[in-house]
């Protein structure tokens, strides 16, 4: 676990930083931890030395939790953001959730906000590898941060009547992402063929990262205006296909609608990172695809023989800047290797990586392609899935959709 960790805690509550100050010193004394009573304070601390981890309470006066946590996201984004929240304030919140990675419902125990720390913690570490940080630096702003992503991600951040209006004249601009949000919410089932539905009622089906993150392969797609589900791109239809599948284990292993958001949202961005690849290193784009056909080894391992690093780096490292949930980050990051995900028996990653292994298996060359991959048997047992592994492939793979059968 890393060590000298920089650690901000942020609460209006003496009584309760006090307490945290005790017993957090007492936990990792290795950390390096800050208090502070107010919004305004902690980001006059954030401006003379920046925080590994920001964690907030909601409810303070004057700047509440959610608004201190959307301006550290501006202004710091590499930094990971905690908001604890009592049941009260969910309303308040839920379409604030933009500028949060994590949520702790108060009361919690001091393991759960350890937990949550470290977490953020080892992602980060991942993140900070050299070449991967190189390579994230070398990105043209369109790539890095999109601007379309920018208004989208911005106006989810806040709820009321203003947010909604915004949201409609935004959706206005944007047919193609309505229309993408529509297809992949009526290849789920969620809405029935021939109906049609705006934006903001896309965004309760399907969920907030659901919907910034088919945002994200839009934008990076060239944010074309009109969408034929008939001939749809095959950059938009995979990942589609892995969003459609991740969401429908979940829903069968009757996950949340906040888990089942989060679960489509990583296996929807799982390939991110090959679309950047392709622009950005299109010659070792190119090279690791021939060594894993001519190797017949799978792909992260051609990627990194050529290059030195791989798709879901490159993948996770946007996210995490981009400000999806650290849960969101860890399954995109370990999409193909779970077993090396600092979580165990992560019962979401195990999902993204299953929807990623069925979707291989029912592609044009599947049999092929799968022997490349061994099963990562021994994540799965820890998970509990042995029992269902079968269940789950029959069915993702009975309801596929081959981009020659789009049709409506």
């Amino acid at each position: 676990m890393p060590d000298n960790a920089s650690i901000i805690f942020v609460d209006d509550d003496i009584n309760v930083l006090r307490g945290l100050r005790r017993r957090m010193m007492g936990q990792r004394p290795n950390w390096s931890l800050r208090f502070f009573e107010s919004a305004e304070q902690a980001l006059v601390g954030l401006d003379q030395e920046e925080a590994d981890v920001v964690i907030s309470d909601m409810r303070m006066p004057s700047m509440d939790g959610a608004e201190f946590l959307r301006i550290v996201a501006k202004r710091y984004p590499q930094t990971s953001r905690i908001l604890l929240s009592g049941y009260a304030d969910e309303v308040a919140i839920q379409n604030g959730t933009a500028a949060t990675q994590h949520f702790l419902t108060k009361p919690c125990k001091d393991t759960d906000i350890i937990h949550a720390v470290e977490r953020g913690l080892i992602m980060r570490r991942y993140l900070r590898d050299p070449i991967l940080t190189d390579i994230l630096s070398q990105l043209p702003e369109r790539l890095a941060w999109p601007e379309t992503f920018q208004r989208l991600h911005t106006i989810l951040q806040f709820s009321g009547q203003k947010s909604r209006i915004e949201l409609d004249d935004f959706a206005r601009q944007h047919p193609g992402l309505t229309a993408l949000a529509l297809e992949q919410a009526k290849r789920e089932q969620l809405v029935p063929h021939g109906q049609t539905m705006e934006l903001i009622g896309l965004v309760s089906i399907l969920g907030i990262e659901t919907i910034k993150a088919l945002c994200v392969l839009w934008s990076e797609c060239g944010q074309p205006d009109i969408l034929d589900p008939d001939h749809i791109d095959l950059k938009l239809h995979r990942p589609m296909v892995l969003g459609q599948m991740a969401a429908s284990i979940a829903r069968m292993q009757n996950m949340a609608y906040e888990t089942v958001d989060h679960i489509r949202a990583a296996a929807l961005l799982c390939h991110i990172g090959e679309v950047v690849i392709k622009q950005v290193r299109p010659e070792g784009y190119e090279a690791s695809r021939r060594r894993a056909d001519q190797d017949e080894c799978d792909i992260i391992s051609a990627e990194i023989a050529e290059m030195g690093f791989a798709h879901p780096g490159i993948a996770a490292g946007l996210c995490a800047y981009w400000g999806f949930p650290h849960e969101i980050v860890e399954n995109i990051a370990f999409h193909h290797r779970p077993e090396a995900a600092p979580t165990s028996a992560s019962q979401s990653l195990l999902i993204v990586y299953a929807a990623q292994h069925f979707a291989r298996k029912a592609g044009v060359d599947g049999a092929a392609r799968a022997r490349k991959y061994d099963l990562a048997s021994t994540f799965i047992s820890q998970c509990g899935a042995d029992r269902k592994w079968a269940h789950w492939e029959q069915s993702c793979i009975s309801n596929h959709i081959p981009l020659d059968r789009v049709t409506h």
